[in-house]
């Protein structure tokens, strides 16, 4: 940290001040992207040169804590302050008459520790108790939590200037005098500023001779809002964006001058030279303020041990025990490596930690509730192993300790666990009961407006057109900022040189950029203290109630505060359902920790990349990389979930490494001591551990050095690399190495090194990748079963552009030879179940069914002798758990077709039928309640009934629609499901991926695209009473809306235009509302596109991923073009992680048959190819 700068040459502080944290109203950052301080803090600091700074956000103590670390690096005395909301009354009304004041302004500076902590539960209160449309103290409070606080009488809304503004004089005069009382008379100023504000002038006056009346020191403040006059712009924008209003409304609220900046100390005192004093203060009241926070304590709960022990000694105690249940004889290795590990953990005081994290895991697993075999760099300790908090042994894998705790840097450990997502609300009620409700607390997280967004903002504040501005959005990378996407794409910088419009709003855009916008609770995250939270962190109040810190989760473990990850994993619920249906039906005495690691079905499966559904290896790339690398043991698979990444990928890693694996690339070390090492990763350095082993072994780092090395290589700071190089090289010198050999072998570190993963992380989730792959290839019912019920509520119906996981489920499940079963009322239970060696599918996956709507089902069925039709079913059921649009739903899923006759005919009449057959229900219900009998059965109602409704029946497609609806997808089966190839071979996009269209049809690229007309419309123009027609094109994936004008309609596409028909259109795309469509210019139906198409039809594009290229697949993939010759050039596509597709046109001809696409799709997978035309 810079020592503070002398305030005895200084002539004003600024300590009326908003930063970032006042959201979406101040419009300055503390600290930039690297986390160094910002333009403010070195503008403050270095151009004003101003020795201090106060921070007084709104209500709020978000930035406190960066603030003061920010003005401590940059070596200026921080103020920590914050500009409270004061309610009126009591802070618990919370009805406030109209027109009537709901709160005031007052600014509060910490003086010393203990004003401090009054400020931290003054602000934590206004969320807690106070809050009313914003975080409200009361004078009560402050009476309670004055002391060591500084107060400035605040604003214009300030309580004392609000009364002079209203001419009540002596009630301002009252309220002066009260806080004066309060805070003391040295402690309370009176607060004056001129930003150039009417009201302001006329208040000024009588606030200097209040101060002059009661003895009152003045103080003058600027509320600065941003940091530059020529900032107004930008900060009017930013208000903009926080109302909800556009620049051109005329009562939007505003700021009615320029002068909210962060003023130069020569122009505060130019401007208050009446005053002289009012700005001499302000240094007066910096000198008061000595606030030192420590940062090096730890802040652990208290963990209750037995009556003898101590934290390390109980420790160790559990470890023991632990170590002999794990390896049953502990050898000296054994043991070497757990008193290694004691002895650090004692020496760094984090004896406590591990006996916290071991407790409520050993609760979580206690009460049943699933944990994860580790997660992060803590599979790399034995203790944790021995504790049970992991399961992953650290001797076997080559798993580093001080990956996870370096001793050289003293830093709280981070244990992530990963819980069931059924039970990790349990451990962490756990949790909170444990070390007290007051004393824990969720973490606050801050979203801040990123490139895309801000440019979407401010467009809208200037008045862009949607369209526009989604397109000028676009434009920027995803992943780079405003600056960079200007020097890195022509046509944005084009833009905005050639339309001042767009100059304007990127260069807004810019200055607004990576300022925070909201709030939100993050989704694991809990910190646990040894006292109530706001000792050590202010509160608020999050979205739904939630009450979190109003420090982030970067910040606290500063603090000395234990921060806790309790995340919810739903592997690990699909595999404790799964476990349960193997022992129930099964093999009684299966468990999961006993099973072979080298199970032969599981690595045929892993060979096959039979995956979907597998842990971290389900998505289309891996399943490729595994049929590139034909994995043998489990180290290829914890490579594989390493290796699987941007950098690896675009560093040519993955291509060495699969090389070496199948003896095409000799393996060579450049030194012995590097063979035991790289050994298991052929060669290549996959993992930071074995950067840190060669470190060790090569060169002579201690482990905390070789860590340093390993943190050097991740961040890519040159410095840190060139000065660890020389340390490398003369360690390895000392070994006997040559410098030659270490400068290569430092190279290669440099140059694998960096991307290196944690193989503490890989080795944990690679062993649940094995334990989901080996369920699936050994127990596929019961897997699949399991599975299907972990995406119940996690549904995408209603939701574009994506697709269902259960949709993929389903259909491997088909492809496995597991039939799927549709949801029937007669037989399915609120999940999926297994029924007859077949699943069945399950009430809750359908769209508004619930719990309880499942429940009363269940139980209606269970209680009787099954449902002997419609009436009976109505009549059993609880209508208010299954109400009319349940029942909707269940009729449109097909759930109720155990009735019998034609689906759509029965659907279409039940729907039709709903609102009496409910209506009867509820009055039979009625007249049993009465006591009153009935005269028929339900049976006898319902024969009578059902036949005298007469419906039309739904159409196939109306039908299918309707599953798609409330199932996410069609469970009978899509109509072009047939046709699949055809559309393939006919379309050159899905209708879920269309391209997207010019501003000017007229500039969009002919496209063709084939499905089914789901719906049209034929329309007459308004002025020349042409005839047109609009359509509904469906295919497997999407539609759209496609549009044939009067020329092209009356040349003969009218004829295509008939619901149900399967057609191949060409047009141009055009944008419409949000939406896009497609301008027909030729429709002609399938059977005439198989007649003509072929004939000229352009090249097939051969789809695949950079990581599965091999010559054996490029073979393959040549040997079935070669049995299928024709004139269509083939192209492959390949596409990259990062580095975006390519394609290689090449010399091969091929026929466009369905057997050939068939073929294909076998070898490289759905959708690996396409026909362009």
């Amino acid at each position: 940290m810079t020592p503070h700068k002398d305030l005895s040459h200084s002539d004003f502080i600024h300590l009326h001040n908003h930063t970032e944290y006042s959201l979406l109203d101040g419009a300055c950052r503390i600290l930039d992207d690297r986390g160094k301080p910002a333009e403010l803090l070195n503008t403050i600091a270095r151009q004003y040169n101003m020795p201090a700074l106060a921070i007084t956000d709104h209500g709020n103590m978000y930035g406190a804590m960066e603030f003061y670390m920010g003005c401590k690096e940059i070596g200026i005395k921080p103020i920590i302050g914050c500009e409270v909301y004061v309610a009126p009354g009591s802070r618990f009304d919370k009805k406030v008459e109209r027109n009537s004041q709901v709160y005031y302004h007052l600014t509060l500076l910490a003086k010393d520790f203990e004003g401090y902590q009054n400020l931290l539960a003054l602000v934590s209160a206004g969320f807690l108790e106070g809050f009313y449309y914003k975080p409200r103290v009361d004078k009560e409070l402050i009476k309670k939590h004055s002391k060591g606080l500084i107060a400035l009488s605040g604003c214009l809304q300030g309580e004392v200037a609000n009364h002079y503004l209203k001419d009540k004089i002596k009630e301002a005069e009252s309220v002066a005098g009260e806080y004066r009382d309060i805070f003391g008379k040295d402690s309370y100023y009176i607060e004056i500023m001129d930003n150039g504000l009417e009201e302001q002038k006329k208040v000024i006056p009588h606030l200097m001779e209040l101060s002059k009346k009661m003895g009152l020191g003045l103080a003058a403040t600027n509320d600065c809002h941003f940091l530059k006059r020529e900032d107004a712009f930008d900060h009017d924008v930013l208000l903009c964006i926080g109302t909800g209003k556009t620049l051109d409304e005329p009562d939007r609220m505003r700021f009615s001058s320029d002068q909210f900046y962060y003023k130069p100390p020569h122009e505060m005192i130019k401007l208050f030279d009446y005053a002289p004093q009012a700005t001499r203060n302000t240094v007066e009241i910096a000198e008061k303020v000595n606030l030192d926070l420590t940062f090096d304590k730890l802040l652990l709960p208290n963990y209750p041990v037995p009556k003898g022990e101590s934290a390390e000694s109980y420790l160790e105690k559990l470890c023991r025990e632990g170590l002999k249940k794990r390896y049953g004889t502990v050898t000296e290795v054994h043991e070497k490596r757990l008193v290694h590990e004691l002895s650090i953990i004692n020496k760094m005081g984090f004896a406590a930690y591990f006996l916290i994290v071991w407790d409520f895991i050993h609760y979580a697993k206690s009460n049943k509730i699933p944990v994860g075999p580790g997660r992060g760099s803590g599979a790399g300790s034995i203790v944790a192993y021995t504790l049970g908090i992991t399961d992953i042994c650290p001797l076997h894998y080559g798993l580093l300790f001080e990956r996870f705790l370096n001793p050289d840097r003293r830093t709280m450990p981070d244990l992530d666990i990963d819980f069931a997502d059924s039970g990790r609300d349990r451990v962490i009620e756990y949790v909170r009961n444990k070390y007290g409700h007051n004393n824990c607390a969720q973490i606050i997280t801050f979203g801040s407006m990123q490139a895309r967004l801000v440019i979407r903002d401010v467009a809208r504040v200037m008045g862009f057109p949607v369209s526009e501005s989604d397109r000028i959005a676009k434009m920027v990378p995803f992943g780079s900022n405003i600056y960079g996407a200007l020097q890195s794409v022509p046509e944005l910088k084009n833009l905005a040189k050639s339309d001042d419009r767009v100059g304007r709003l990127l260069a807004t855009s810019q200055k607004l950029e990576g300022l925070k916008r909201h709030t939100g609770v993050h989704a694991a995250g809990m910190v646990i203290a040894n006292e109530e939270i706001t000792k050590y962190s202010p509160l608020a109040v999050g979205s739904r109630d939630v009450v979190t810190t109003q420090y982030d989760g970067n910040m606290l473990p500063k603090l000395g505060l234990l921060k806790v990850d309790f995340l919810g994993l739903k592997t690990l619920t699909v595999i404790e359902d799964t476990v349960d249906l193997v022992k129930a039906e099964i093999q009684p005495d299966f468990s999961l920790p006993a099973i072979k690691i080298d199970d032969k079905k599981t690595f045929d499966l892993f060979k096959e990349a039979r995956t979907l559904g597998v842990f971290q290896l389900e998505s289309r790339g891996m399943r490729d990389l595994l049929r590139k690398l034909v994995p043998t043991n489990i180290e290829d698979i914890i490579a594989l979930i390493s290796l699987y990444r941007p950098g690896p990928m675009g560093s040519g890693m993955i291509d060495d490494f699969v090389a070496r694996k199948h003896g095409k690339v000799k393996v060579r070390y450049e030194h012995p001591i590097l063979e035991p090492i790289l050994k298991d990763t052929y060669g290549v350095i996959v993992y930071q551990e074995q950067v840190m082993r060669i470190a060790t072994d090569l060169a002579g780092f201690t482990a905390g050095q070789a860590d340093s090395l390993r943190r050097a290589m991740g961040k890519k700071i040159p410095e840190e690399i060139e000065k660890q190089r020389e340390n490398f090289i003369q360690g390895a010198k000392g070994k006997g190495v040559e410098k030659k050999t270490a400068e290569k072998m430092f190279e290669q570190i440099v140059h694998f090194g960096g991307y290196g993963f944690n193989k503490s992380h890989a080795a944990a989730y690679g062993m649940l990748a094995y334990q989901t792959a080996y369920l699936k290839a050994n127990f596929p019912l019961r897997y699949m079963t399991a599975l299907m019920n972990s995406e119940i509520g996690h549904s995408v119906t209603g939701k574009e552009n994506e697709e269902s996981k259960l949709v993929g489920y389903l259909q491997e499940s088909e492809s496995s030879g597991i039939e799927v079963l549709p949801p029937d009322i007669a037989k399915s239970g609120g999940k999926f179940c297994i029924e007859d060696g077949k699943i069945r599918f399950g009430l809750l996956a359908i769209k508004n069914v619930g719990a309880g709507s499942a429940e009363t089902i269940v139980e209606a069925r269970k209680n009787g002798s099954g449902f002997k039709n419609w009436e009976d079913f109505i009549g059993r059921i609880d209508l208010r758990a299954a109400n009319k649009k349940v029942l909707e739903s269940l009729i449109k899923a097909g759930a109720c077709d155990c009735f019998g006759g034609n689906r759509c005919a029965l659907r279409a009449e039940l729907m039709a039928g709903l609102e009496s057959s409910i209506g009867r229900a509820d009055s039979h219900k009625q007249d049993f309640s009465k006591g009153q009998g009935l005269l028929f059965a339900p049976s006898e109602i319902s024969a009578s009934v059902q036949g005298e409704i007469k419906v039309e029946p739904w159409s196939e497609h109306m039908t299918l629609s309707y599953e798609k609806e409330v199932l996410g997808f069609y469970l009978s089966g899509h109509p072009l499901a047939q046709h699949k190839h055809d559309l393939l071979v006919y379309s050159k996009y899905r209708l879920d991926k269309l391209p997207k269209p010019a501003d000017d049809p007229r500039h969009s690229p002919l496209i063709r695209v084939a499905g089914m007309i789901s719906s049209a419309k034929k329309l007459v123009t308004k002025e020349k009473k042409e005839q047109y027609a609009r359509f509904k094109l469906e295919d497997l994936f999407g539609e759209i809306e496609v549009v044939v004008f009067p020329k092209s309609y009356k040349n003969g596409l009218a004829k295509y235009i008939v619901p149900n028909n399967i057609v191949v259109v060409k047009g141009r795309l055009a944008g419409r509302d949000s939406q896009n469509e497609l301008l027909a210019e030729e429709i002609m139906s399938l059977d005439e596109a198989k007649q003509w198409l072929p004939t000229f039809a352009g090249n097939v594009h051969i789809k695949m991923t950079a990581t599965a290229l091999e010559d054996e697949l490029l073979d393959n993939v040549k040997k079935v073009i070669s049995t299928h010759p024709g004139s269509s050039p083939v192209v492959f596509e390949i596409s990259t992680v990062g580095q975006g597709e390519y394609c290689i046109e090449t010399q091969l001809l091929v026929k466009s048959s369905d057997k050939f696409l068939r073929d294909i799709e076998k070898l490289l997978g759905s959708e690996s190819v396409e026909l362009h035309f």
